[in-house]
């Protein structure tokens, strides 16, 4: 299989339907289509979820660390060959099964994450997903993503559409 390779921002945001403030994938560390991909998030401080914590020490909210590795599945499902190339189609996050959280993602702390991908057939992709701060688990899930056509790709190759 082809090594994912190292991918900054521009990149990513060109294979995730998410724009600010809900791309919660600063970068691609690497992988191998098919099998693996590492990114990396930068819990910032400035984030837009923290601004209403009023805590000493603020933590990036479980469910968006669960979000962040279904868009690093997404990215695998991209460069897997998985979905249909220019914007052709997307992924859906359908279900997150068997979810462990075991401490938080605080400002200042890079998380990286792992997802692996288990099993793609007829749209539907099976993938297990690890974040982790310096070697500790933050969570493990395994995600269930669907991949779709977009509309734009629908009326392409609907012969009704006339161009």
């Amino acid at each position: 299989m082809p090594a994912i390779p190292p991918t900054d921002i521009q990149e990513v945001i060109r294979h995730l339907p998410h724009r600010f403030p809900f791309v919660l994938v600063d970068f691609v560390e690497g992988g191998e289509a098919g099998e693996w991909v590492r990114a990396v998030k930068h819990v910032s401080v400035d984030e837009p979820f923290f601004a209403n914590l009023g805590t000493e020490r603020p933590s990036m909210p479980h469910s968006l660390i669960v979000e962040a590795l279904a868009q690093a599945g997404g990215i695998l499902c991209f460069y897997s060959g998985l979905l249909k190339p220019m914007s052709g189609s997307t992924t859906f996050l359908a279900a997150i099964g068997n979810t462990r959280f075991e401490r938080g993602a605080y400002a200042g702390e890079t998380l990286v994450l792992d997802c692996r991908l288990k099993r793609a057939l007829r749209g539907v992709v099976r993938l297990e997903g690890r974040a982790s701060v310096r070697d500790e688990l933050v969570v493990a899930t395994e995600l269930t993503m669907v991949v779709r056509d977009t509309d734009d790709a629908r009326a392409a190759d609907d012969p009704r559409t006339v161009t």
